[in-house]
């Protein structure tokens, strides 16, 4: 399991993005309810960019026979007020967050492409 896919807008984002970053657009919590017929753990996943819950749970070997990629997917809804208060630490905790490896290197090219950019145009 490598990304999660938000089933309203259709955004995904790796594992590392979601648990690390601080520009990520999905959250997760594990606040799990259990299906009682084969005991799959069913967690929620909130997507910033369309403030939609997708309910998911890991089934990398696809017991189910409905899992794409590891992961099945049951329904999604719009946020209430109980998933806004599963989430509301998370989001708040997205400050304290830093980057991710792959995401320190791809902001830190971006910046020298910008500051090389300028610095060629005022020698000019």
């Amino acid at each position: 399991m490598k990304k999660l896919v938000c089933k309203n807008c259709g955004h995904k984002e790796t594992l590392e993005n979601i648990n690390l970053s601080i520009s990520t657009k999905i959250l997760i919590v594990k606040i799990p309810r259990i299906r009682a017929k084969d005991g799959l753990h069913i967690y929620p996943l909130y997507c910033l960019k369309c403030n939609y819950i997708t309910e998911w749970a890991s089934d990398p070997y696809n017991y189910s026979g409905k899992a794409i990629g590891g992961v099945e997917y049951f329904k999604k809804f719009k946020i209430n007020n109980k998933y806004k208060n599963y989430f509301q630490y998370t989001k708040n905790n997205l400050v304290n967050r830093g980057y991710t490896k792959s995401e320190y290197i791809k902001f830190s090219l971006a910046w020298f492409l910008i500051l090389s950019g300028i610095l060629a145009f005022f020698q000019s």
